[in-house]
């Protein structure tokens, strides 16, 4: 199975633009990211599956598109 990841902001200039993954869920996936790329450790950042913010452990499937995006703020 295959992830594909794509990151924004500040996550960007830590992880790339675009990397892919194994990992079974969101927790999992978060603990890979931090191992991978200790930088992370400290950030803040919300996770979509599908174009879709969760804060719960989703079960990732092959095919998913998982997004990283950095604390944004608005007006």
């Amino acid at each position: 199975m295959e992830i594909r990841i794509i990151a924004f902001g500040q996550i960007a200039e830590i992880t790339g633009t675009e990397i892919l993954t194994d990992a079974p869920d969101i927790s999992a996936l978060r603990k890979e990211l931090k191992e991978r790329f200790p930088e992370l450790e400290h950030k803040k950042f919300a996770v979509a599956v599908n174009k879709k913010i969760t804060e719960e452990n989703l079960a990732l499937q092959e095919g998913d598109t998982v997004a990283l995006m950095p604390p944004y703020s608005g007006g």
